[in-house]
């Protein structure tokens, strides 16, 4: 439907939620947000329909487009300047003129260079009827502008988009609510002396990428730390904790064995532990900060316009740490498709690639439009997850449900017991740490520690990082008692 599509374009041009329902009610008046709507009294007189007309302008057999003062479009464009206008938008990006994306864009650079005092309102404004009003006076300006009824219906109309779009399933107080809204947003800490937030400017919201960060570190500290003259300095180190490493990402690079390294990343937010061990969201940047985080491939880069945040990886092995982190994402990403209406489910055009509005780092690597990385698919697997059904719970959880990770039959005993001995199967090595390597040397020579069974390698597996069991402690204290010569 091209009312959610209309309404997320609107938003991601900063407009707020009652100018983009003023303005969609005076479309929806004009057209039917039909954007090769041809104004009816002209199909008969010219002898065209809707599409038969855009396609005779788009091959050139119609060539009085610009001259005969048929409304056309989303805005029933008229004047023979205007028309000319988006004729030449349209053609000068290969675009039909029918084509619902460029008459949004054209509909922008009217706004912005033509009628700056209409988008300035649209862009402040708390109501549904000024929005409209202003719409309907200075820049559609129809013959019966002036009629109270007119005015009254268009402003409804608007109201209607409002209602349908701005109001949150919270606000309605129905189904779950949602741990973010406008009125409760994530923790912010705007990391504003790194080179991504001094050098990068603002684009049009258009999705929400999921990335993780590739190393067992799973605090915020590491990656989030407030300005130096931040007057919330002190209480955001307390919250967060304090990088004594000096590498976390607000600075514009590090020196690296006596080298200067230029730090190039940024994200708007991050998911980790806070210093008490909670797991939360820091926002780090305005959300229509161009990122620096995906890089670029052969068709372009998600960088311009999708949200990005990093979720802190630990050693992937601890599903506890996994469904906390998981769910905030989650909660993260539906507070984002509600503030700028994005359809969770949907797609987007960009660079001719159609692009899924929620997606990862491997995603947009395979599209074209990324970095060779694999997170996060290296890692929601091993829990049962994927991109799909982080669209699922993000629609869930817009929708006012349960998200799938919450659902009691999703972690039954059963489900618990699989996890369980998937992590335990990642112990059951060899792998030790040097502390440890004069005792365990010490206690297989001695018997105390038998292992059980071999490595691939043909190497005896005493499984060192497992569990004890109460079996196995009575066992080796049997065994040492033996050694000393009590039982």
């Amino acid at each position: 439907m091209n009312e959610a599509t209309i309404w997320r374009f609107l938003k991601s041009q900063g407009m707020t939620d009652a100018g983009v329902a003023g303005l969609m009610g005076n479309l929806f008046a004009e057209s039917g947000l039909n954007p090769k709507n041809l104004q009816n009294t002209y199909e008969k007189k010219l002898g065209y329909t809707d599409v038969t007309y855009t396609a005779a302008v788009d091959n050139g057999t119609y060539t009085n487009f610009v001259r005969d003062s048929a409304g056309y479009g989303l805005c029933q464009w008229t004047y023979w300047t205007r028309k000319q206008a988006l004729y030449a938008f349209c053609k000068a990006i290969g675009a039909s003129i029918g084509d619902l994306d460029a008459q949004l864009r054209f509909l922008m650079k009217e706004l912005s260079e033509s009628f700056k005092s209409v988008l300035g309102v649209l862009m402040t404004t708390a109501s549904v009827r000024e929005a409209s009003d202003i719409v309907l006076l200075q820049f559609e300006r129809p013959a019966k502008m002036n009629d109270p009824t007119v005015q009254q219906k268009r402003a409804g109309y608007g109201q209607t988009y409002y209602n349908q779009f701005a109001i949150t399933v919270a606000e309605k107080g129905d189904g779950v609510k949602m741990k973010y809204t406008s009125a409760n947003p994530p923790m912010k800490c705007f990391m504003r002396q790194s080179s991504w937030y001094k050098r990068t400017g603002k684009v049009p919201v258009r999705g929400v990428l999921w990335h993780s960060t590739g190393a067992n570190n799973a605090t915020l500290k590491r990656y989030v730390q407030p300005d130096d003259n931040a007057a919330d300095r002190a209480k955001m180190l307390e919250l967060i904790g304090v990088n004594k490493n000096n590498n976390d990402w607000n600075r514009e690079g590090q020196w690296v064995k006596g080298e200067w390294v230029p730090l190039k990343a940024g994200v708007h937010a991050f998911i980790g532990k806070l210093a008490n061990g909670d797991v939360a969201t820091v926002q780090a940047g305005d959300w229509d900060k161009k990122a620096w985080g995906c890089a670029s491939g052969p068709k372009g880069s998600c960088n311009n316009g999708w949200i990005q945040f990093e979720i802190c990886e630990d050693n992937l092995k601890d599903p506890v740490y996994f469904e906390k982190a998981y769910r905030e994402a989650v909660e993260l990403t539906a507070y984002l498709c509600r503030l700028y209406n994005l359809d969770p489910q949907g797609t987007v055009t960009y660079n001719g690639v159609k692009v899924p509005v929620i997606l990862c780092h491997q995603d947009s690597y395979q599209l074209g439009l990324g970095s060779n990385h694999g997170d996060v698919l290296h890692w929601l697997p091993k829990y049962g997850k994927s991109m799909q059904t982080v669209r699922d719970d993000v629609s869930a959880l817009l929708a006012g449900t349960n998200i799938s990770n919450e659902e009691d039959d999703d972690m039954d005993v059963a489900r618990f017991k699989e996890l369980w001995g998937e992590m335990r199967k990642e112990l059951q090595d060899n792998d030790s740490s040097k502390y440890s390597e004069e005792a365990r040397a010490w206690a297989t020579s001695t018997g105390l520690i038998a292992g059980n069974g071999t490595e691939i390698n043909g190497e005896p597996n005493y499984m060192w990082a497992d569990v004890l069991t109460r079996e196995q402690f009575v066992t080796v204290l049997y065994r040492f008692a033996k050694l000393m010569g009590r039982a």
